[in-house]
């Protein structure tokens, strides 16, 4: 997964319960002779990540035991791949990423189809297409108890040396990308910060997906596993985003793990990060704002966003009861709010979303003050979902290794051309 969930947990703190859902307390309809049964949930995350909403489910349900199978992120994959290749893994639930891995996963047979939840969760989410990208061929395959969305922060002492205004703050009036570099050269015009404008994540298809969506360059793969990299919208992206290294405005050596740090000490003007970025700016000595990300000047709006959804294996013993788990944690308001206190993210349930977005303001003490209504319209208006699509997990490595290349130097309709060459031919052996 390339958003940020696996860096979240040691970056902001809890949320606050939603309130609870009577109708959770119901019990599983498909336990052992004595009623009582195990579910096995695989994730890539650390155990206490999901202990709180475990033990929560558990003290409802007394006859449901909830183990964990963690699997280091690098290895989850390949390992699930294996363990439910044979039909009978012993795991009932498992993590699904962003992108094409439902679809992936459902053309080996792994997930069951829970279309049957899709309804409720709809109806209970911050935004449909939250639910509706974890379809495949109209069947939903996964839900979702984790989202993002994209900000643009800035440090409101650098822009006043540097003579700039403030971005809006209102949700329907972003800045275009131009703007952002106008104001970039500013700082740097002015010696104002040593780092005009940082990405939290540089090169990742993550955080620039969103850059060639702006720019009517579309998602760069399509539903065949076709790459277009070098349409004219993603290509003007990445000329613009190559840009910014050329004139220094952005930084070549700075390793995203920097990112936050140095804006949270006063180095950097502008970051684009995500909502975890207001924690991080809060533990910081400095005075910044939030505004909407960013478009490019004649295109659409785009925002970047996903996380983790969970699905119910189709090798599962107890698919009721793991149906009950999983509603828990995405469609009940106080179990999706406790899913998300440990790792800090952005609950999905709308009630326990606006108890979030309330706390990540309060915590700001002023500087946020609209943070929950950015995120909001964004979620149900601007947000792009990484695509679900045949071969996405050949495309999104090869395609963050060729925008480094680009940031680095490298001509962006030579680089996008010879990505497109070597994924698609990746792809082509997978069939």
């Amino acid at each position: 997964m390339k958003t940020t969930t696996r860096t979240l947990a040691v970056l902001t703190g809890s949320l606050a319960a939603a309130s609870m859902l009577a109708a959770c307390s119901t019990g599983p309809t498909d336990g052992g002779e004595d009623g009582a049964i195990t579910l096995t949930f695989a994730n890539a995350d650390p155990a206490e990540t999901w202990a709180r909403v475990i033990e929560a489910y558990e003290s409802e349900h007394p006859d449901v035991q909830i183990e964990q199978l963690n699997i280091p992120y690098e290895q989850y994959t390949s390992t699930i791949n294996q363990r439910l290749a044979g039909g009978s893994s012993g795991i009932d639930l498992v993590v699904v990423d962003a992108g094409g891995a439902a679809r992936d996963w459902d053309n080996r047979g792994f997930l069951a189809d829970i279309s049957d939840l899709r309804d409720e969760a709809t109806d209970a989410a911050v935004s449909p297409d939250i639910v509706s990208s974890r379809e495949v061929d109209g069947r939903l395959l996964a839900l979702a108890p984790w989202t993002s969305s994209q900000f643009l922060y800035y440090n409101t002492d650098v822009l006043e040396a540097a003579g700039v205004e403030p971005p809006p703050a209102d949700p329907t009036a972003p800045w275009t990308y131009e703007q952002l570099q106008d104001a970039a050269r500013a700082v740097a015009d002015a010696g104002a910060a040593q780092y005009p404008l940082l990405f939290d994540q540089w090169d990742t298809y993550y955080q620039l997906q969103m850059l060639g969506e702006s720019a009517g360059g579309g998602s760069g793969i399509d539903e065949n596993g076709d790459v277009d990299l070098t349409n004219d919208g993603w290509q003007h992206a990445l000329t613009w985003y190559r840009s910014l290294f050329e004139e220094g405005l952005s930084p070549r050596g700075v390793t995203n793990d920097r990112n936050g740090a140095l804006f949270q000490t006063g180095e950097a003007g502008f970051i684009l990060s995500g909502p975890w970025g207001v924690s991080v700016a809060n533990e910081g000595d400095i005075s910044y704002g939030v505004a909407p990300a960013p478009y490019f000047e004649g295109g659409e709006p785009a925002t970047s966003t996903d996380s983790w959804a969970v699905g119910v294996t189709a090798s599962s013993q107890y698919p009721d009861a793991a149906k009950e788990f999983l509603r828990f944690i995405t469609i009940d308001p106080e179990g999706n709010a406790t899913s998300a206190e440990v790792a800090g993210i952005t609950p999905t349930n709308a009630e326990a979303y606006a108890q979030y977005a309330d706390s990540v303001e309060a915590s700001a003490e002023g500087a946020a003050d609209t943070f929950g209504e950015i995120m909001q319209h964004q979620l149900e208006n601007t947000s792009v979902h990484r695509p679900n699509v045949i071969g996405y997990s050949v495309f999104e490595p090869a395609a963050g290794q060729a925008f480094s290349d680009i940031r680095n130097g490298a001509d962006p309709a030579e680089r996008a051309a010879q990505a497109e060459d070597e994924i698609e031919a990746q792809i082509e052996r997978l069939r």
